[in-house]
């Protein structure tokens, strides 16, 4: 029986190398990345080494060439099951700094490469599919000096739910899980210790999650048996309130 395949988009670092792994025991996986194409291939390496299934397209999630050539890649390795959108990316502008090329770049970012690549699954999934979008507790909590991102990634949320519903007579589900902070090269390059301190101590477990956290609850949603649960925001902050 052939193996199907599985696209994590923004699948090189961080939370999307942790997804891309634990895929890789069941799926084919081509792993999307645009800047850090090193790193990929390192990550896809291991993966051949083990004996899994995976490769690596260079692709840029903001366009939509990009984001349509991932898909192919992913397509020549099986029947496309699977689809993880894990691109995304933040800076702290005050409102009153807010710029026009500062609002396009983080709408591309964090909410125009996830509609594309909602398109390009409701296409190209095939039935009884899982697609899964990475949020963040931002769009919930809306801190100060993001305000772009939380609003691009809570349009990522509503335009999910509505997915969803276009999807779901052919069995597909559509799902978000929304990370607290997550202990990643980007989230220790871009904040202050103190505040990396601050985001620790303010949720239930009492410390940053991992992306082996975030990627067992993205994991849950690519199940087979989690076929009656689509639309649904998942909350993975270790009971960040």
């Amino acid at each position: 029986m052939a193996v199907p395949s599985a696209l994590v988009l923004g699948g090189g670092g961080g939370i999307g190398a942790a997804v891309s792994r634990r895929l890789a025991a069941t799926h084919a996986v081509m792993v999307g990345c645009w800047k850090d194409l090193d790193r990929a291939k390192r990550l896809v390496d291991g993966l051949a080494a083990e004996g899994s299934t995976a490769q690596v397209i260079q692709s840029d999630a903001t366009s939509e060439a990009g984001v349509v050539a991932a898909f192919d890649a992913a397509e020549e390795l099986g029947d496309l099951r699977v689809v993880v959108h894990c691109v995304g990316g933040w800076d702290y502008p005050r409102i009153t700094d807010l710029t026009e090329q500062l609002i396009d770049d983080s709408l591309a970012l964090n909410l125009g490469s996830a509609l594309l690549a909602l398109r390009e699954s409701a296409r190209r999934v095939v039935d009884g599919g899982r697609v899964v979008l990475l949020s963040s507790a931002a769009a919930q909590l809306a801190p100060a000096r993001q305000s772009t991102y939380a609003a691009a990634k809570a349009g990522l949320e509503a335009a999910a739910r509505v997915a969803a519903k276009e999807v779901a007579a052919r069995g597909i589900t559509v799902n978000v899980v929304r990370p607290g902070a997550t202990d990643t090269e980007a989230l220790r390059r871009g904040t202050s210790p103190k505040a990396i301190e601050a985001m620790s101590g303010a949720n239930a477990m009492r410390r940053l999650g991992t992306p082996d956290d975030i990627a067992g609850a993205v994991l849950m949603l690519c199940a087979a048996d989690s076929g009656w649960v689509t639309g649904a925001v998942i909350d993975a902050t270790g009971g960040l309130t």
